[in-house]
């Protein structure tokens, strides 16, 4: 059996972007696992499976520690850490990232900061300056990728994590543990992904971005679109060029 990339989606507006256009123009063949769906849930399969190439757990809207309202997130952390002692490469995006802190003995929560959108300046830790992705991608730009925000949650990691870099406001970016690589940040989003989210939140929450200045955020995310599409293949490159498969 060929062994396919595993992509698992949290909800239906959450979509899998450029990380499906990604494979397919290099003939990896993948699959997406709606977790949110009802019909899904009663099919999840042994944890420790060994059919998958890489997984690839994307954002949401769940909380970490929401498992009372979404008991699949309970799965899908106890599956995170079999397939790290597989050593099976992962790539947790918000809160994918959220959900691999949390399989290996982190604490997600609700930031205090309110959302953080748009594209933000990083600090890159010493293990980042010499991670075979993160120091790459951040070469190759001069120190600053355009990788999109968006989110209201952080996490606390267990001291065997490796944190690669923080955020201006000391949230922790990204880190790696064994096989899993993990990003607060989307570097599978388009800034007309990025928009459609801040569309949805500001109607669906009216009071979530009272504290940021959206239309500025919205303006310097359109204006450069170019510089950050460039961020986003460049990222997905050195991912995919990092991994032993």
């Amino acid at each position: 059996m060929v062994k396919k990339a595993l992509i698992i989606k949290h909800s239906v507006n959450s979509q899998t972007n450029y990380m499906t256009t990604f494979f397919a123009e290099r003939n990896i063949p993948f699959e997406i696992l709606s977790i949110f769906d009802v019909d899904c849930q009663l099919k999840l399969f042994d944890i420790h499976t060994t059919d998958y190439l890489v997984i690839v757990s994307l954002g949401g809207p769940q909380g970490t520690y929401e498992e009372d309202l979404y008991p699949y997130l309970k799965w899908e952390k106890s599956f995170l850490a079999a397939q790290l002692i597989l050593n099976t490469p992962i790539l947790g995006v918000c809160l994918g990232a959220q959900l691999v802190a949390d399989a290996i003995g982190g604490c997600g929560y609700l930031g205090k900061q309110g959302y953080e959108i748009g594209y933000v300046q990083y600090e890159l830790t010493s293990h980042g300056k010499n991670d075979p992705v993160i120091s790459k991608v951040f070469q190759e730009h001069e120190n600053k990728p355009l990788l999109v925000m968006h989110h209201k949650d952080s996490f606390d990691l267990p001291s065997h994590a490796s944190i690669l870099a923080y955020i201006s406001n000391n949230y922790i970016a990204a880190f790696r543990i064994g096989s899993a690589l993990a990003v607060q940040f989307h570097p599978e989003a388009s800034f007309s992904d990025f928009n459609r989210w801040v569309q949805r939140t500001q109607e669906m929450k009216p009071e979530a971005y009272r504290h940021l200045n959206l239309d500025e955020i919205l303006r310097q995310g359109q204006a450069n679109e170019v510089h950050a599409d460039k961020s986003r293949q460049s990222f997905f490159e050195h991912w995919w060029n990092s991994l032993q498969i």
